[in-house]
């Protein structure tokens, strides 16, 4: 049995420029984002592994965010965690509870 596991990332939140103070146009500069890392088994989130700042520029790629402005974002109002992340455990107890009230008999 081939299990499909590994690392992969969710959009928690956005901002743009003007959320952190910054007025001037940047070229290419989309937005910043917030991205939850997770680890997956058949690509069902099971448990978070971290969070990680990223630029998204109009090529639809994500980029690194400069030490300069990571203090900026940090200070802006976000989530801690996604309950999203938890999605395997979520549905491994949902399963559990249906099998014990006997809807699959």
């Amino acid at each position: 049995m081939i299990f499909f596991y590994g690392r992969r990332s969710l959009l928690m939140k956005s901002f743009q420029l003007t959320d952190i103070g910054i007025f001037s146009d940047v070229p290419d500069f989309v937005r910043f984002e917030l991205r939850q890392e997770y680890a997956h088994l058949y690509w069902i989130p099971f448990f978070p592994l971290g969070k990680m700042w990223c630029v998204r520029k109009s090529d639809d790629k994500l980029y690194e965010v400069s030490s300069e402005v990571l203090p900026l974002l940090k200070a802006l109002p976000h989530p801690t965690v996604s309950w999203m992340a938890f999605l395997g455990p979520i549905l491994l107890a949902v399963v559990f509870l249906l099998f014990q009230i006997g809807v699959f008999k």
